[in-house]
């Protein structure tokens, strides 16, 4: 169905003549006035808002506590053993216990810088500065130590920094012992909420450079850089050795041979130690320098910090402002990329920033999300009316609204995604070859913005769009129930979004009345205020319940005897002109008074009716009534309150249901099966003409069908007329019904009605509608009854 209907779009589109240069060029102008463009700039606003608000986020650190932990995940992830060639040499809690509670001496240091030379240490790093004074004994004995092994010692310091608001001064080994040993920084600076700690290669102070703890350990010898160590070594795998046992020669002979040791801390004493993120726990700070020196063995780590993620981000966005996306997947699928990414990255040594990005992404899905649920639909892919109205007017354009009767209807027997193509099909249809912009959709409306017509031309084409757009929509789909009506506002004048207003609302009242479309011009207001005051009067008219009626004479055309008649609003408020019936009841509508209106008429009917049925208990009387009251349970309910009120024989009653909508078969059937329990019968009134078709015949088992004046007024000079006049008796009387001909003003006419076996007959030839009193008259006399 969905596939017909493009083909039908593209077929009409592909008729019209092409577009030349000036409707180009208004194209042009729409396109720059468009829900599309206004939309476009909305989502460039939220764009640039986002990617300076990720910026902002990125240049304070907001989101670092963030990065770290998430670091710490994907170590955690990659968590690997650490490599064998660098060992800690533990002053643990083994060591201080055989010290007796102390901390090594520099006599002992002295020793195990011996022992550690003679078991092949390649490098010796301490993780202590031994900068305070001790006897002059020890300070010899590790001096001495120290000369014996040049180039192979180092000893830590610490630079002149500022940490916070507070300066610290530098922190270097006496003078004797930096003569015999080379320095290297200890230090190093954490993250908040220690999720992360950042060590240089090297640093300055003093006017000299010293490399860091890690560098020594690793060899390294290139340029100074900040970088983080690799938390994916498990420090639980370093290789490590208590002080003492080393001391105490208990360390096996090759176990440290061509190795790098770093001297520190482990007891539980220390303050030296650093919280790992993830479960490590509390970590010696020792161990971070061998954790840094692997990771700079394996390349010094690249940090790119947030800018490509900021940049990928920044391409999406974008896209994103430009195009017209209504779902948010290609940023959770951004954001997804830019989770996993780092997880690759981070084994290349390379470190990419995401939680600015992701700040950034986040906050412009949620301007997205706001567009998307502002200016689009949320059952199809269209824009609502929101995204193309304007406080401003647009004189060069008519304001146009599709109503798609009973879609709601569609959305039982269809799916979301059928629905969806469904109305993007005549989406595609009503844009046409380009004179049409932007078409929103809201509840079961399309609306547009097209060039402006003349009135005659915007006649024409709406006239024909609705026609081909019912065509369309009724293809193989005959059970639907839909049916499309447009209404279109010309108030040029008007700002576009009021226009929209009032062209959704003479859509809808163009759906009511059944018509295809409703132009709202200045001749419609004059129309409308005409119905608003009839309403008025009409109001008046209920209240006091003085509504006049008049009845028309049915005639039995065998016999030539009134056997019925049909009651017709014969109404001159405060005795001035009569009122228009059909206009009255058209108002009624508008006003949700015509069950009132019906109830009005149908009492006095009632009241007079039975003064008829004195005369002839066989006489029919015909009340109007719209078959959409039906459904109103409380209308029905009065209607037999009212029979059994005034006596009235339910079985002499008869209502006549017109109609101009589609019906709700299911709304209506304990309704009439209601009515004929009662006995009431019911007439298909203007058969042929608005929803009064076959369909009709099947929904509405009446007992009566009535054949529409145009058809019969025309049987005199038109055989097709004759043609559907005659086949419609031939279905009625083989469903086994009485059929009555509407409007016969001719005797030849009546002729030929009986020559093809009509039953009854009503019009002008006979009688136009009259007071009871003449009526009775009439059906009291002798002769036939035919309208001198």
């Amino acid at each position: 169905m969905i596939a017909w209907l493009s083909s039908f779009a593209d077929r009409l589109r592909g008729s019209r003549a092409p577009a030349d240069p000036e409707s180009l060029e208004l194209q042009g102008e729409n396109t720059r006035r468009s829900g599309r463009a206004l939309l476009r700039s909305k989502r460039v606003r939220v764009a640039l808002a986002a990617i300076l608000f990720g910026a902002v986020s990125a240049a304070i650190d907001l989101p670092l506590p963030a990065e770290d932990f998430y670091r710490a995940v994907r170590a955690d992830v990659r968590s690997r053993p650490a490599p064998q060639d660098i060992v800690m040499i533990a002053v643990d809690d083994k060591t201080l216990s055989a010290l007796n509670g102390g901390l090594p001496n520099r006599i002992h240091e002295a020793q195990i810088v011996d022992r550690l030379a003679d078991l092949g240490v390649n490098r010796i790093a301490f993780d202590r500065a031994h900068a305070s004074q001790e006897s002059p004994k020890a300070n010899a004995a590790f001096a001495a130590s120290l000369a014996r092994h040049p180039g192979k010692v180092w000893i830590g310091m610490i630079p002149q920094q500022a940490i916070a608001f507070r300066q610290v001064d530098q922190v270097l080994p006496l003078g004797e012992f930096q003569r015999h040993a080379q320095l290297a920084a200890m230090n190093g600076r954490g993250s908040p909420f220690a999720l992360s700690v950042i060590f240089p290669t090297r640093v300055e102070t003093g006017g000299r450079s010293y490399p860091s703890l890690s560098a020594v350990l690793a060899g390294y010898t290139g340029p100074e850089r900040s970088y983080r160590p690799d938390f994916a070594f498990d420090p639980r795998t370093i290789p490590t050795f208590s002080y003492i046992d080393v001391l105490n020669g208990k360390v096996p002979q090759g176990a440290l041979a061509g190795k790098n040791v770093i001297i520190g801390e482990a007891h539980f004493r220390t303050s030296d130690f650093f919280y790992m993120p993830l479960g490590s726990g509390r970590v010696p700070g020792a161990y971070f320098h061998i954790m840094g020196a692997q990771t700079l063995k394996r390349g010094v780590p690249v940090d790119l910090t947030w800018y490509p993620g900021m940049a990928v981000l920044l391409g999406v966005l974008v896209w994103m402002a430009r195009s017209r996306p209504k779902s948010t997947g290609v940023l959770l699928l951004t954001a997804t990329g830019l989770l996993l990414v780092p997880f690759v990255l981070d084994d290349f040594g390379v470190n990419v920033d995401i939680m600015s990005p992701l700040l950034a992404l986040a906050a412009a899905a949620y301007g997205f999300q706001l567009i998307n649920r502002k200016y689009y639909s949320r059952t199809v892919d269209a824009m609502t009316t929101t995204a193309i109205a304007s406080e401003l007017p647009r004189e060069e354009c008519d304001v146009y609204a599709l109503k798609i009767a009973n879609l709601a209807e569609l959305s039982e027997d269809w799916t979301a995604r059928e629905i969806g193509d469904f109305v993007n099909t005549l989406i595609a249809y009503v844009k046409g070859p380009g004179e049409v912009g932007d078409v929103a959709f809201e509840r079961d409306l399309l609306v547009w913005l097209a060039p402006r017509m003349d009135t005659g031309e915007l006649e024409r084409h709406a006239d024909g769009l609705a026609l081909m757009l019912k065509t369309a929509i009724s293809h193989d789909w005959q059970s639907s129930n839909s049916s499309p009506a447009l209404g279109i506002d010309t108030n040029h004048d008007l700002p576009v979004a009021l226009r929209i207003k009032k062209a959704m609302q003479v859509a809808d009242e163009a759906a009511t009345r059944g018509v295809r479309f409703i132009i709202n011009d200045a001749a419609h207001l004059e129309a409308r205020n005409n119905r608003l005051e009839l309403v008025r009067v009409l109001e008046r008219g209920l209240r006091d319940r003085d509504i006049g009626v008049a009845y028309q004479p049915k005639i039995d055309l065998a016999s030539g005897r009134i056997v019925g008649a049909e009651t017709l609003i014969r109404w001159r408020p405060d005795g001035g002109d009569f009122v228009n019936p059909q206009d009255l009841v058209l108002a009624a509508e508008a006003g949700d008074r015509i069950n009132e209106l019906t109830l009005v008429v149908l009492e006095t009917a009632l009241v007079e009716g039975k003064l008829a049925i004195a005369l002839d208990p066989r006489f029919k009387l015909a009340v109007n009534m719209s078959a959409k009251s039906l459904s109103d349970t409380h209308l029905l309910f009065e209607i037999m309150t009212m029979l059994g009120r005034y006596n009235f024989p339910a079985e002499n009653l008869t209502l006549e249901l017109t109609e101009t909508a589609k019906l709700d078969d299911q709304r209506i059937a304990p309704a009439i099966a209601a009515l004929k329990a009662r006995g009431i019968s019911l007439s298909i009134d203007d058969f042929g003409t608005g929803q009064s078709n076959l369909e009709y015949i099947e929904k509405l088992p009446s007992s009566e069908l009535k054949i529409d004046k145009r058809f019969v007024q025309h049987m005199a000079t038109s055989e097709e007329s004759r043609a559907v006049v005659r086949a419609t008796i031939e279905i009625a009387h083989s469903l086994g019904k009485t059929v009555v001909a509407e409007g016969v003003e001719d005797l030849s006419v009546a002729a030929t009605l009986k020559a093809m076996g009509c039953d009854q007959a009503q019009g002008y030839l006979f009688s136009p509608a009259i007071a009871m009193r003449e009526l009775l008259a009439m059906m009291g006399g002798s002769q036939l009854a035919l309208n001198a």
